[in-house]
């Protein structure tokens, strides 16, 4: 079989065919990542007179430049594989030189598409890639929410330091309908009591009265705070709140859509204690692209995907378990780690807790003896996946 390697990059990438006995039909060429570029490679391919079937094409999967290309490929007809890096890594290190250029990489990448025992990287389909986008970008949008929290402490540690001990969640639709209006003590101090009165009662549906509006006004007016006159932190504040608001909006909008993915799957991972319905279509997304139940070592994959697996540390004489590798995806590892911790700490689930205090035992770490809950966790999940079964809770002797 024929192989075309294709080293990606953002505005131009370079492609060397090679024929079934490894010679160069053409290297190096130059391909734009526009509809020309790809026309032209399209058409140097066609002048070969080799059939689609007897051409394997492959990529590095790396970034986000390859997708385009890939399934634009694909769609056509051909054969694409996506190759990992650490693959074209660990051959180019071969080499005494270990040379990283594009011209050198696509003849690597056309290569290793010619050994037989190879393994390709896994590539979603629509319905698997549109869930895993849409709970990564929650991932990230909850993130900066978080971030965005954090500075709000910060900066009423300045203008108002009482302002937390007058609301349960200065977070909440109330203190944020607040603050977006009167940021500061001096703000909150000038404002007349029946206004303050009404704001906090509409927002809170009820909950705060006058009382409440009264406190806090003379915590306004007795606070230990930075005056007011520096107008940058109120509109500061007016700014990070409005952030807020539309981060919390578009969180919203995208759990609507995540719930209407994949329903009975969710619903079966949300029966594993410290699943629930954050986290349950995050590790579908997320694992579906490796998950091969008919494989013994299925769920060691799964480990391995979130970068829980172990990388050993062999040197010398010396010989060990070494740390986390954390070369599979953050997203997922978060995902596992978060619902272990739940699973062993407050569901307290037998089987999870007892993984958990049996590292404990033998002197490990918080974290390290998470992981471990974590890394069971996944075959847990491997195990409810192809069973199609609830989760059952397990006591461990």
């Amino acid at each position: 079989m024929w192989t075309l390697g294709i080293d990606i990059a953002k505005r131009k990438h370079v492609a060397t065919l090679l024929d079934d006995d490894g010679k160069k039909v053409f290297k190096n060429l130059t391909v734009t990542n526009t509809m020309d570029g790809v026309n032209m490679l399209l058409g140097k391919l066609k002048e070969t007179d080799n059939s689609k079937k007897n051409l394997l094409i492959g990529m590095e999967a790396t970034g986000h430049y390859w997708m385009t290309l890939y399934h634009y490929l694909a769609n056509t007809g051909f054969q694409v594989r996506l190759i990992n890096p650490l693959i074209t890594a660990a051959r180019r290190n071969m080499g005494i030189r270990g040379t990283k250029t594009d011209s050198v990489d696509a003849q690597l990448i056309a290569k290793i598409l010619q050994e037989t025992d190879l393994k390709f990287s896994a590539v979603p389909d629509d319905e698997v890639r549109q869930l895993r986008n849409w709970t990564r970008l929650r991932y990230e949008c909850s993130r900066t929410f978080i971030a965005e929290k954090q500075r709000l402490i910060g900066l009423l540690d300045i203008v108002f330091p009482e302002y937390t001990n007058y609301f349960s969640d200065i977070f909440g639709v109330a203190s944020r309908q607040l603050l977006e209006k009167y940021p500061t003590a001096d703000d909150i101090k000038k404002i007349d009591i029946r206004k303050l009165t009404r704001i906090l009662k509409e927002a809170s549906k009820g909950r705060m009265g006058r009382e409440h509006a009264k406190r806090l006004k003379n915590a306004a007016k007795n606070s230990f705070s930075l005056s007011a006159s520096n107008l940058s932190f109120a509109l500061e504040i007016r700014f990070l709140v409005q952030r807020m608001n539309i981060l919390l909006e578009q969180i919203e909008e995208l759990e609507k859509r995540i719930k209407k993915h994949m329903k009975k799957r969710q619903k079966l991972l949300q029966t594993i204690p410290g699943i629930g319905p954050v986290w349950a279509p995050t590790i579908l997304a997320e694992i579906l692209p490796v998950f091969h139940p008919e494989k013994k070592n299925g769920a060691r994959k799964l480990v391995a995907a979130a970068g829980l697996d172990v990388r050993l540390n062999e040197s010398g004489e010396k010989k060990g378990k070494g740390k986390m590798s954390k070369r599979g995806s953050r997203y997922l590892r978060t995902a596992a780690i978060q619902a272990a911790e739940i699973a062993a700490l407050v569901a307290k689930d037998p089987m999870f807790r007892s993984i958990y205090e049996k590292q404990k035992a033998k002197g490990k770490k918080h974290m390290v003896a998470i992981s471990h809950v974590a890394n069971k966790m996944l075959h847990v999940v491997f195990s409810v996946l192809k069973n199609q079964k609830p989760y059952e809770v397990r006591f461990n002797h």
